[in-house]
């Protein structure tokens, strides 16, 4: 794999991308990620192996969501008159899944930003300045960033997702310049859910068909689909300050409001604890 000398973060350069990204999409989404952590002034050196196959996985991902697209459906009529998913719709959840895993760890999500931050300031000795409230209306003082629109197609129902989320982002106060593939999975998520809704909505309310060979009722899959990508919108809301609960518990942090490593210790075990 074949890289260019890393640049420091906030020098504007972006490394060439590994050989094994070979699509102009998987490319672009490498440079996205550079510009952002770039832009954030976040040290990525070490980690071009990682955004490279983020980027892949990104890629592969997408690729699931063109065909769903084309197709023009994400459920079937089974022969009961119920629903059966697709086979690339089921495909596409678990690469959104793969995504999803690795943008903590990338600086990706609004917390897992606000973490760096944190930990670049206990480096350098911010946080034990002897006026912390001086240190504390200078960090006041940041405007709130949005993200760069994500470096794919976003299908119709993604784009009016994306554009109903931005002034809602807006009033947050939160710092989402790093978090622009992770919002583009939200919308993805939520387009999956409200696929779910409408096909019920479609089939006059149906949750339950009927085998004809068992006559026992079986619920469908759009039904019981519903959950399982709730819980995927869930966590990804949770990981970006999204919630009244994560919003509580993470503003301290995702602003880079921290005072001692104590209190960094503290909101480490409150975020990684299982929920």
């Amino acid at each position: 794999m074949a890289l260019e000398t890393p640049k420091k973060a906030g020098s504007g350069a972006t490394p060439k991308p590994p050989a094994f990204l070979k699509s102009k999409r998987a490319r672009e989404v490498w440079r996205y990620i550079i510009r952002a952590l770039d832009q954030a002034g976040m040290d990525y050196s070490p980690a071009l192996l990682q955004i490279a196959l983020l980027a892949d996985k990104t890629d592969s991902w997408r690729s699931h969501v063109e065909n769903i697209e084309k197709a023009g459906r994400r459920y079937e009529e089974d022969s009961n008159g119920g629903s059966l998913e697709t086979d690339e719709s089921r495909a596409e959840r678990r690469a959104r899944a793969e995504v999803l895993n690795d943008l903590d760890e990338a600086g990706l999500t609004v917390i897992a930003a606000g973490r760096v931050r944190a930990i670049d300031r206990l480096i350098n000795g911010d946080l034990f300045a002897a006026n912390p409230f001086e240190m504390m209306d200078r960090l006041d003082g940041n405007s709130v960033a949005l993200p760069d629109e994500p470096p794919w197609k976003l299908t119709k129902a993604e784009r009016r997702l994306w554009k109903d989320m931005q002034p809602l982002l807006s009033s947050s106060g939160f710092d989402f310049s790093t978090a622009g593939i992770a919002l583009g999975l939200i919308c993805a998520a939520i387009a999956d859910w409200l696929a779910c809704k409408e096909w019920i909505e479609a089939n006059k309310g149906t949750i339950f068909a009927v085998a004809k060979d068992t006559g026992r009722p079986y619920e469908v899959s759009a039904s019981y689909n519903r959950p399982k990508i709730a819980k995927q919108v869930r966590v990804m809301l949770k990981k970006n300050g999204m919630t009244v609960t994560s919003c509580a518990k993470n503003k301290a942090l995702s602003k880079g409001r921290v005072l001692s490593e104590e209190l960094v210790e503290l909101l480490g075990f409150i975020n990684d604890r299982p929920d």
